[in-house]
């Protein structure tokens, strides 16, 4: 299923910014955020998937071309659209090198606190935000987005077990919550990798929500100890999907499918959160189905 697109409004800024354009992309089948930053005849996706052909003439119809891509981490819930629109287009691929260590596809490292852009638009700030995966890596766009990839939710966080060192990890993924983002600015805006039910969305039907309201109502701030953080992630975690695994390998490069086993592994359901629904045993998807 396409992905559709709801465009930003603009936010007020207390610097002078050229023109841009930022929009969500929902995808519902995954219940998953992927987003273009349109400026001039440039464009740039973020977690883009592997329906390619949706963001190129997205893009196309408002006379820009896809320049860039940035991936927040390896994905292991869905195939990635960052190596077929290198293949099919050029694009270039941008990511923190922690999580492509190796990589079979050529792509540019970022590193933390690195600042760039476009031709022209905003500035696109890289925060290494580790713990779902060691390179997890949050964008904020002119100071006033944060692509928050699955670091952050709107009602919970990222798990943190995906490369199997699950309190190791939760350790980390405390202190990127507690010290990089409990710091940064409340009204920040905060759109993550993945929603779990449609109520989270506003009235514009954006899944976003001010970093201030975030810490005030998401439970993964309200922790003062990384050991009830990493009890709590523990509890609520339900089993990765097997075809995970498989998964990253795609998006790393090393493991290659043809077009129909691609389609058939990018099926399954998203299972990327820690939150309340791993205690009772119910899966983000089932609770979306009801909804």
């Amino acid at each position: 299923m396409s992905p559709g697109a709801i465009c930003l409004p603009p936010a007020e800024s207390p610097r002078p910014t050229p023109p841009y354009e930022l929009y969500q992309m929902i995808r519902p089948g995954k219940a998953a955020c992927s987003y273009m930053l349109v400026a001039g005849n440039e464009a740039a996706v973020f977690d883009p998937s592997a329906n390619i052909l949706f963001y190129q003439d997205f893009a196309k119809k408002r006379g820009a071309k896809i320049i860039k891509t940035f991936e927040t981490h390896r994905q292991a819930d869905y195939i990635a659209g960052s190596i077929p629109l290198h293949n099919a287009i050029g694009a270039e691929i941008m990511v923190m090198p922690t999580d492509f260590a190796g990589a079979d596809f050529p792509y540019t490292p970022l590193t933390d606190g690195q600042t760039l852009s476009l031709s022209t638009g905003p500035e696109i700030s890289v925060i290494h935000t580790p713990g779902h995966t060691l390179g997890s890596t949050s964008y904020l766009i002119d100071g006033k987005f944060l692509l928050s990839g699955d670091t952050i939710f709107i009602q919970s966080t990222g798990r943190p077990d995906l490369g199997g060192k699950s309190e190791e990890w939760s350790r980390i993924l405390y202190l990127t919550l507690m010290i990089i983002l409990r710091d940064m600015d409340d009204e920040i805006l905060v759109l993550p990798g993945h929603y779990t039910l449609w109520t989270e969305a506003d009235q514009d039907l954006v899944f976003a929500a001010t970093l201030g309201s975030l810490k005030k109502n998401n439970i993964a701030f309200h922790f003062i100890h990384e050991g009830n953080f990493a009890a709590f992630i523990k509890e609520n975690l339900r089993p990765q999907p097997a075809i995970y695994a498989d998964i990253r390998r795609i998006n790393g490069g090393w493991l290659k499918v043809d077009q129909a086993e691609q389609n058939t592994m990018d099926l399954g359901k998203n299972e990327c959160g820690a939150s309340h629904y791993g205690k009772v045993g119910v899966s983000a998807e089932a609770e979306r189905q009801k909804g």
